[in-house]
């Protein structure tokens, strides 16, 4: 995805995540709203019981095919990631396999283990990221990420709607809602875990463009794996890829699993059944085999990623969020109180009391969240400025991006604020 950025908008490839945070956050508000009304069902469930079978199970069946389709691009790129880089003899048949194998162990699992898996894995991850520019200082050049916003708006907007692919894999979340019972605490738990993902993703790309300027990256196929290679710490500490790709992998590997057992509940709750590890072998075995057969090069596969994803994307998700919300609403009003009981009716509108932390006493949870919408549509509001001024005065497009980047860090601790409220709620209730 980082080639295709910097192919369209060059240095101005770093504010291409914008869009994806405001879609995120739709999505959030979503799954908070699907929560307080239907606790205790996930959003396979929630359609048959809004639409009817039939129209439940089409439903359903639509968002089984992008989860099915991001499984097997998942897979087909950590199999073709290997191939390339680490394992050139290895047939992709025995690629595709091995990660079969653990989904096959995972499957009989809960979402619990790979949540507690990536609790070990995804720290360090985060870590990791956060240390490249120190660990890349020695090679840092600003003057080739500059000037910003010179671009022209359409190719920064076009930019903007290919990461919805990815913004897209958000969705997959929807599976686990009956392992949810705050709305405020999922819809939080999403909004931090998004942000601080796209965070990342910009500190990446910002750091690609700054060592390695915006030509050469938008020819590489794997520029965030050229950019490991250029750290260079001592004479001897020169092979830190092979380090962070035993970080890397884990990661990838757990959404990986988060995936698949999202797809094992949604055909568990098409043939109403429950016990879902009973089906778990074939659909490891059915994945395997779409996956060998879907992709016959890397080209296919990141032209797909990359062009073919949003919109399958923009294609569902907007119809599904809005035929959902429709139908419940219309429930809603034709039932006199809604499926969340009286205990659970705190879900959403209950503040947090003010009194357990020191800083709860200023700011409640209400005022946290509308804190990091208003700087992200302030972060917003400083790309337009920079992209009508930027290409006069180079000084406002550079006060411009570094307001962007601060809206963007801050708005990761005001989520983070969120997330410690609910939790602190639900420990108060």
């Amino acid at each position: 995805m980082q080639n295709v950025l910097i192919r369209v908008s060059e240095m101005d490839a770093w504010f291409s995540y914008i869009l994806s945070v405001f879609y995120i956050f739709v999505i959030a508000a979503f799954f908070g709203y699907l929560v307080k009304m239907f606790p205790k069902l996930n959003i396979f469930e929630i359609s048959i019981y809004l639409l009817g079978r039939w129209g439940g199970t089409a439903v359903n069946l639509l968002i089984l095919f992008h989860f099915w389709q991001i499984l097997v691009q998942d897979l087909s790129s950590a199999s073709k990631y290997n191939s390339t880089l680490l394992l050139h003899n290895t047939p992709v048949e025995i690629l595709v396999l091995v990660p079969c194998l653990y989904l096959i162990f995972f499957g009989r699992s809960s979402v619990e283990i790979v949540a507690r898996v990536n609790d070990m894995f995804y720290p360090l991850f985060v870590a990791v990221t956060l240390l490249m520019p120190l660990l890349l200082s020695n090679e840092f050049n600003l003057r080739l990420a500059m000037p910003v916003f010179t671009m022209p708006f359409q190719q920064l907007a076009f930019s903007n709607l290919l990461t919805i692919g990815s913004a897209g894999d958000i969705f997959i979340l929807g599976a686990f809602l009956h392992t949810m019972y705050n709305a405020n605490q999922i819809r939080s738990a999403i909004r931090h875990g998004s942000l601080l993902g796209i965070c990342l993703f910009t500190l990446i790309i910002f750091l690609v463009l700054t060592v390695l300027g915006p030509k050469m990256p938008a020819n590489f196929i794997y520029p965030a794996y050229n950019l490991v290679q250029v750290i260079h710490v001592t004479d001897f500490l020169d092979r830190l890829d092979i380090v962070l790709l035993t970080i890397w992998l884990p990661v990838l590997a757990c959404k990986m699993i988060a995936i698949y057992l999202a797809i094992l509940l949604g055909i568990s709750s098409i043939i109403k059944e429950r016990n879902y590890p009973i089906i778990n072998k074939q659909v490891a075995l059915l994945v395997a085999l779409t996956t060998i057969l879907s992709f016959k090069s890397i080209t296919e596969l990141l032209a797909f990623a990359n062009f073919s994803m949003p919109l399958i994307v923009l294609g569902y998700q907007p119809f599904v969020i809005g035929i959902l919300f429709a139908a419940a609403k219309i429930k809603q009003r034709k039932q006199s109180h809604p499926m969340a009981s009286s205990s659970d009716s705190g879900n959403s509108n209950k503040t947090p009391p003010e009194q357990m932390t020191k800083t709860s006493v200023r700011f409640s949870y209400k005022q946290w969240l509308w804190l990091g919408n208003i700087l992200i549509v302030f972060s917003t509001v400083c790309i337009v400025i920079g992209l009508a001024f930027g290409k006069y005065k180079p000084i406002m497009g550079t006060a411009c991006a570094m307001c962007f980047a601060c809206c963007l860090f801050l708005t990761v601790l005001t989520t983070y604020m969120e997330v410690n409220l609910s939790k602190q709620s639900k420990a108060g209730n």
